[in-house]
C-alpha cells in the first residue's frame, strides 16, 4: 500500500513540474522563446543622435547624412536575424575588455542574432569582414577598436529599413545589452516574426 501512495505521489509531483515547466515565462536570456519580447518597450529609437539607431551615417560623421554600404554577408545575415558585431585583435590590451563582453551577450543571445566576432588576428574571410565593418564607423577615420555594431531592421515612416547603431572603445555592460535587446526587438516587429 505504501508504494503504491509513493507511485501516485511521485506521479503527481512529475506532472506538475513538468506542466510548470512548460508555462513560466522566458527572462530574456536569449533563448528560443518570444515572451520577453511581447512586453518589451526599446530604450533607442531612429534618429540621427549618439543615443539614436542611425539609417544613414550621424552629424559625427564626415559624411553625415549619407547612407551606409552594408556589406553583402551582413544582408544575407539580416535574412534571419539582426546582427551584432565586435572588431577587435586579440591581444589589444585597450580593447579586449569589450571585445570579451560582446562575445559574452553573442553567447547569451544566441538564438536572437547572428554574431560576428571578427578577431583581425585569424586573418583570411574574418579579416576581410573586419575591413568590411569599418563602414560602420559612428565618426570616421581615424578608426578605433573595439568596434561594436548592431544591425537590425526598424520602422521608418511605415516601411521597415535596416538601421544600425556602432561604438568604438569601451561601454558599459548594461547599455551595450539595452542597444543589443532593442536590436533583437526591433527585428521581431519588423520581419515578420
Amino acid at each position: 500500500m505504501n508504494l503504491k501512495v509513493i507511485l501516485i505521489l511521485a506521479s503527481a509531483i512529475f506532472l506538475i513540474v513538468w506542466v510548470t515547466g512548460f508555462n513560466t515565462e522566458n527572462s530574456g536570456n536569449g533563448s528560443s522563446g518570444s515572451s520577453w519580447l511581447d512586453n518589451y518597450v526599446p530604450v533607442h529609437s531612429l534618429g540621427n543622435g549618439t543615443d539614436d539607431f542611425w539609417i544613414s551615417y550621424p552629424s559625427s560623421h564626415p559624411q553625415s547624412g549619407q547612407s551606409v554600404s552594408h556589406p553583402q554577408w551582413v544582408l544575407d545575415s539580416l535574412e534571419n536575424k539582426c546582427v551584432l558585431l565586435v572588431l577587435h585583435r586579440t591581444g589589444c590590451y585597450w580593447c579586449q575588455a569589450q571585445a570579451d563582453r560582446v562575445i559574452e551577450l553573442g553567447d547569451k543571445y544566441e538564438n536572437n542574432l547572428t554574431f560576428y566576432d571578427l578577431d583581425l588576428t585569424l586573418g583570411g574571410d574574418i579579416e576581410n569582414k573586419g575591413y568590411d565593418a569599418i563602414a560602420y564607423d559612428p565618426d570616421g577615420y581615424p578608426h578605433y577598436i573595439a568596434l561594436t555594431v548592431i544591425i537590425t531592421p526598424i520602422d521608418n515612416n511605415g516601411s521597415a529599413e535596416y538601421c544600425w547603431h556602432g561604438w568604438e572603445g569601451d561601454m558599459d555592460e548594461s547599455d551595450l545589452e539595452g542597444w543589443v535587446k532593442d536590436g533583437i526587438y526591433y527585428y521581431h516587429v519588423n520581419s515578420g516574426e
